[in-house]
């Protein structure tokens, strides 16, 4: 309904959408680059087209044109910020570059909102947390878990575990469904908002957390439970790898973004992806050429 009234009520946008079939390119160019400054609104209306228009039409296919667009600037922004935080020997921040990378998947998003979304969520935390007879760094945790898998219900993804869209940390807070290290991300971003310091562990084929203060593991793909170190070694010897420290040490945000870039190329190879994973192929080979 909103799309609808979105047109209704800008004759403009109504006019722009009209003249995507033009075949001039200087008017496509024109129009495309006018359809762009709508921004996330503007994504689910050409996706309309795109879905409802032969590809062989250039209504669809310049439809198509400026959605990729949206989604390469969000690529090209990611790529920017990782750049100039190496050139400032910085670590880059974690939630910003997830939510770029959320906006090359699904430039539709409105990422201010979920940002918005993440501050509730601390803000439940806190409320829970305060609620406690006494307070301890223990309870910070049992109220974090509280409110994302037990009032939340995000939940590790069970049925088509590799789609993309457990990955994209956008698409994990509208469907409550991830992987390991998009929960883990989630963990952390809410975490740190109400002042839980924690450390993103990257195992061997899983990834979770580490509180320092309480020299405890946390397994957000299995709604925050407490690990030994023991049983994470356990873990990575099942799996056919010999232990060392290091499968146990901190991950910078970098290497936090790069495995989920890694994994997105993965998961859009095999759904048939060619363009997604070719992007993003692209982006991640020019990131590791400068940083190392």
């Amino acid at each position: 309904m909103w799309r609808a009234d979105l047109i209704q009520n800008n004759p403009e946008l109504s006019a722009l959408l009209s003249l995507l079939d033009d075949s001039d390119p200087a008017v496509t160019t024109a129009v495309q680059q006018r359809l762009l400054s709508y921004g996330h609104q503007i994504v689910p209306l050409l996706r309309q087209i795109v879905t409802s228009t032969p590809a062989y039409l250039p209504q669809s296919a310049n439809a198509l044109a400026c959605i990729r667009a949206l989604q390469t600037d969000a690529l090209a922004q990611l790529v920017d910020s990782i750049v100039t935080s190496h050139l400032n020997a910085t670590d880059i921040q974690l939630e910003d570059a997830l939510f770029l990378l959320s906006a090359f998947g699904y430039p539709e998003h409105n990422m201010l909102a979920w940002r918005q979304y993440l501050d509730s969520l601390a803000s439940e935390v806190s409320r829970y947390a305060c609620a406690l007879p006494t307070s301890s760094e223990m309870g910070w945790l049992v109220a974090l878990n509280i409110v994302l898998f037990e009032r939340e219900q995000f939940r590790g993804a069970v049925r088509n575990y590799h789609s993309a869209q457990h990955t994209y940390f956008s698409s994990l807070l509208q469907t409550k469904e991830g992987i390991p290290i998009s929960l883990s991300c989630l963990y952390l971003l809410v975490a740190k908002r109400v002042g839980i310091e924690l450390w993103g562990i990257g195992m061997p084929l899983h990834f979770i957390v580490y509180h320092p203060g309480l020299d405890v593991f946390i397994d957000p793909f299995n709604a925050g439970t407490l690990i030994s170190q023991q049983e994470c070694k356990r873990f990575i010897e099942q799996a056919g790898f010999s232990f060392s420290d290091s499968m146990l040490a901190r991950r910078t945000n970098l290497e936090i973004i790069l495995r989920t870039m890694r994994n997105l190329i993965y998961a859009h190879t095999r759904s048939g992806d060619k363009w997604e994973a070719e992007t993003l192929s692209d982006a991640l080979d020019t990131i590791v050429h400068i940083v190392g």
